[in-house]
């Protein structure tokens, strides 16, 4: 029946598992070339197979990022390399699991399931960075909510009502709103939420002082470096600022 006729259930199970594979190997290759038009193919060939979508963005997309995003830590990359993987990350997301439907796995996560919002500060307009590292937590397997550029310390509140996040991004590259991430600090405070979220800035001149000062658990410096500092502290690993600021 169907394409393969002539061999039993078994077997074909078998060509579909090597072919799907075959898909996310590929997939893999095209972004570490960063062929931004052959993983568009390939995204639309895993929808068209039914291919469930979280599996597309772990096994298929995520590894091709990883790889140049440890490529550039060593300095075997340059940054417009990541900034363009990441680009070609995200559109293929938002192909293979819109927002709308990120929104609704969301609602209906299960328990233990880690959520993040991220979005840019006020005053603040840039993007690229930002969807770097909304790429590489949604590739780890972190669904992610980005909420936009120029968003206020109440926009971001808000944000956390809604998604009710464990892990809340601020992205700062210009110099004058980077003191910006101590309002969203202040703002979760008073509203109630700072204990439940683990907050992470990124941008311009952070330094460990510097998320004492505001409030923040940690600053990334690179997407990769991001992922590895929110690991630590959902693990336990790494002391948060109610903790450091204790001492």
């Amino acid at each position: 029946e169907g394409l393969l006729p002539d061999i039993g259930c078994k077997e074909r199970s078998l060509i579909q598992v090597a072919a799907k594979e075959e898909i996310y190997q590929q997939m893999t290759e095209a972004i570490i070339d960063l062929d931004d038009e052959k993983v568009d193919a390939l995204v639309q060939t895993s929808i068209d197979m039914g291919l469930p979508a979280l599996e597309v963005i772990v096994e298929g997309l995520s590894p091709g990022l990883t790889i140049i995003g440890d490529e550039y830590a060593r300095n075997d990359r340059f940054m417009s390399d990541l900034m363009i993987a990441g680009q070609i990350m995200n559109d293929a997301m938002e192909k293979v699991l819109p927002t709308a439907e990120i929104e609704a796995s969301i609602a209906n996560r299960k328990p233990g399931e880690n959520v993040m919002v991220i979005g840019t500060v006020e005053g603040d307009l840039h993007n690229v960075g930002k969807r770097i590292v909304a790429a590489f937590f949604s590739g780890a397997g972190i669904k992610t909510i980005d909420i936009g550029e120029n968003k206020s310390a109440e926009e971001f509140v808000a944000a956390i009502k809604k998604y009710k996040p464990t892990v809340v991004g601020a992205s700062a590259i210009i110099g004058p709103v980077v003191g910006y991430c101590g309002k969203i600090h202040q703002a979760m405070v008073e509203a109630g939420v700072r204990d439940d979220v683990i907050f992470i800035t990124g941008g311009w001149g952070m330094t460990p002082e510097w998320c004492d000062g505001v409030g923040a658990d940690t600053f990334g410096e690179t997407a990769f470096d991001a992922l590895e500092k929110v690991k630590a502290l959902l693990h336990g690993d790494a002391p948060r600022w109610r903790d450091r600021v204790k001492k």
